[in-house]
């Protein structure tokens, strides 16, 4: 009722013509059809004001955002105890990956292996040599332009951790929330905004939970080894890893890990929404990250003996205190779910607006060398 009476409100022929109604007493009108003088139709006031309500134009749809209790409840679900800490081949691994996928399938996403199925399984051998089967979970969203959309953007993050370790205050579970259940929310969370259609991007996006990152990155080196796009089309990936902190950098504020070897840090800038993040260039985190996540998989490749730049790959990082990595206090409680929403609220529309732009994003060779030499 209150939408209807704020459409009325909108709508100054509606209301004075119901004022005139409620001055003059009147309770009926005639209508005469326009073909036959003698047909007449008896309206209610009443049953006028539903008709005029109806032909009023609707009002515009409301962007769908993310809620930090949406955020909140797949961070607590994959950091529970319950979880065990998501070692890399035990159940709860297997049970993770079902839960990313119904998100995916419900999302609307397209099954990317085989157009059947959300899962890339494979086998690891560990380091005693025993076989460890894992997969990944992937799903597709077509791009809406009919030439653009034969490009790709991977959006990505791990969702294994380290498991069940030694007790450190008799607490043995490696929960695992800010490392990296906050960043598989996130990609979640991207793939139900991403899907709505005020944000549907041109380039197609191909969204991927990995496994086995914390044992080699196993599984976006699979990926990379047995593709289901084609890697050539692959323009960038966005990986998000440690989305849920943010204290040490501060709101708004998200790192952009190798940014001295680009300038991808630039492109972002030029994103403003009403709500904008900004990329620090002030923090403690070593420029080594860059390595030490699944985007690292993308970013580099052999060459003889040489690392060299390849896809423009980075992680996207909120947090600059490596204190809670890959210890049973990194607990789903010590997250901010308010500002991980704004967050990924607004790398929803970065992802959308990369999309629909010219997407040249480029290496400096030079200063990756010279790092290299460090």
């Amino acid at each position: 009722m209150a939408s209807a009476i704020a459409k009325i409100k909108r709508n100054d022929g509606i209301n004075l013509f119901f004022m005139f109604c409620s001055l003059y007493q009147v309770d009926q009108i005639y209508i005469h059809s326009p073909d036959s003088k003698t047909r007449t139709m008896k309206l209610s006031v009443f049953a006028l004001f539903i008709l005029m309500l109806a032909v009023q134009p609707a009002s515009p749809q409301q962007t769908r955002t993310i809620t930090p209790d949406e955020l909140k409840t797949w961070v607590y679900y994959l950091a529970s105890d319950e979880m065990k800490g998501r070692r890399n081949g035990s159940p709860e691994m297997l049970q993770a990956a079902q839960y990313i996928s119904d998100v995916f399938r419900g999302a609307g996403l397209r099954p990317a292996v085989g157009d059947t199925s959300f899962f890339q399984e494979y086998s690891v051998k560990d380091r005693n040599n025993v076989t460890i089967h894992e997969r990944n979970v992937v799903g597709i969203l077509e791009g809406t332009d009919p030439v653009l959309k034969n490009e790709w953007i991977l959006v990505s993050a791990h969702f294994d951790h380290v498991g069940i370790r030694q007790p450190v205050d008799g607490d043995s579970i490696y929960n695992g929330a800010d490392d990296n259940a906050t960043g598989t929310a996130t990609v979640m969370a991207l793939a139900r905004l991403l899907t709505q259609p005020e944000n549907r991007p041109q380039r197609s996006v191909l969204f991927a939970a990995w496994s086995g990152e914390e044992s080699g990155m196993n599984g976006s080196r699979w990926f990379l080894g047995h593709p289901v796009i084609p890697i050539e089309q692959l323009k960038l990936n966005l990986n998000f890893e440690m989305t849920g902190e943010f204290k040490t950098l501060g709101d708004h504020l998200f790192i952009i890990t190798g940014y001295l070897f680009t300038d991808f840090d630039d492109l972002v800038g030029k994103y403003t929404p009403a709500d904008p993040w900004k990329v620090a260039t002030q923090m403690q985190t070593p420029p080594g990250v860059f390595f030490a996540s699944d985007n690292a998989t993308f970013a580099f490749k052999r060459n003889g003996d040489k690392t060299e730049l390849n896809i423009p790959a980075f992680t996207l990082v909120t947090t600059d205190d490596m204190n809670l990595i890959h210890k049973p206090s990194d607990e789903p409680e010590k997250m901010d779910y308010v500002n991980m929403a704004s967050f990924v609220n607004y790398a929803a529309g970065l992802i959308t607006w990369l999309a629909a732009g010219e997407l040249k994003i480029s290496w400096d060779r030079g200063a990756f060398e010279e790092f290299l030499k460090k």
